[in-house]
């Protein structure tokens, strides 16, 4: 007999081990340096990280939109900014799973009378064009962790990270660009897909008129990658801020590890498993302990600063999570 969990009991269950995980990381540090760190962070630089988790959410919002005037040019940029920024808060802050920010989007367009199905291919090709992006991540940084890594396993996990995301993101990159490579793909696997009509075939109009702008899709993956590079930025102008610097190029090693870990559904939005796994390969590169997780856990505070102008947003919009929607 399979055993089912309900949504709200892995939610419960995903914030227990957040919490617990948190508290035992935070439980190792050497408060006195800790407070000493804390205590001397530079507000300029503290300021900067914020800045920079703004601009990167605004860059987020232009790309989705550029994608959505494929299909549908009537929301304005900052309409737009308005409504990725209110998903990016009610995703992190309520507990929707990781398409809660997709649900957000989808209610507040379908409210401007933008047909669902417009919201929705927009949205996968976002998510598809950010995979890619991510996949591009984690293969240079893991080309970078390889080089820089002191130990062999280190360096192995390296290596076979790079080849797996490097393989996949090349799949994925021609499957985009490249229409007839999935087609084909199909029938080599011969799986059974029958969707040129019925309630598909809206959907089949969206995939050709996106794959008939090769030039919109490659600018779009390009400011997606350029996106990725947010996290790896953050870290470095935190390490400056705690008077702890690291090089740019040992940020851009550790964060796609990070970002691997936390994908992993174990904790509520990876919180957790973000800040250990990237404190445990900062201690293997020779950074202490404690002032790697004040980093990471300043990272985290100025993050959730950052998302304020979304509460503004979803407080000035109103509810856009009605029970029936919702359900």
């Amino acid at each position: 007999m399979k055993l089912r969990i309900g949504p709200r009991i892995r939610v419960a269950l995903q914030l227990g081990a957040s919490v617990g995980l948190l508290a035992y990381l935070l439980s190792r540090l050497d408060w006195q340096q800790s407070r000493a760190l804390i205590g001397g962070a530079k507000p300029l630089w503290l300021a900067t990280i914020v800045l920079v988790h703004v601009l990167d959410r605004i860059l987020m919002a232009l790309k989705w939109h550029q994608l959505l005037r494929v299909l549908d040019d009537r929301l304005e940029r900052r309409s737009a900014i308005a409504v990725y920024y209110e998903s990016t808060f009610v995703g992190f802050a309520l507990p929707l799973g990781g398409i809660g920010p997709d649900i957000v989007r989808f209610l507040r367009l379908k409210g401007r009378g933008i047909d669902p199905h417009v919201t929705l291919s927009s949205m996968v090709m976002e998510r598809l064009n950010g995979v890619i992006a991510t996949l591009a991540l984690i293969f240079a940084g893991s080309v970078v962790l390889a080089r820089l890594a002191p130990q062999p396993a280190l360096r192995h996990f390296a290596i076979g990270a790079a080849v797996v995301a490097g393989v996949i993101g090349i799949v994925g990159a021609t499957l985009i660009f490249y229409p007839p490579f999935g087609r084909a793909l199909v029938r080599l696997l011969k799986v059974p897909v029958s969707i040129e009509g019925g309630r598909f075939a809206k959907y089949v109009v969206a995939a050709r008129a996106y794959s008939s702008r090769r030039l919109t899709l490659a600018i779009n993956l390009g400011l997606s990658m350029l996106e990725q590079t947010a996290p790896v930025f953050t870290m470095w102008i935190a390490s400056y801020a705690l008077g702890a610097p690291l090089s740019w190029m040992v940020c851009l090693a550790v964060t796609p590890v990070a970002v691997i870990i936390q994908r992993l559904p174990l904790t509520y939005g990876g919180l957790g498993l973000r800040e250990g796994s990237a404190a445990a390969l900062l201690v293997a590169f020779g950074y202490d302990y404690s002032t790697a997780l004040v980093l990471l856990m300043t990272q985290l505070v100025m993050f959730l600063i950052s998302l304020l102008p979304g509460a503004i947003v979803l407080a000035t919009s109103g509810r856009p999570l009605a029970k029936s929607a919702s359900a």
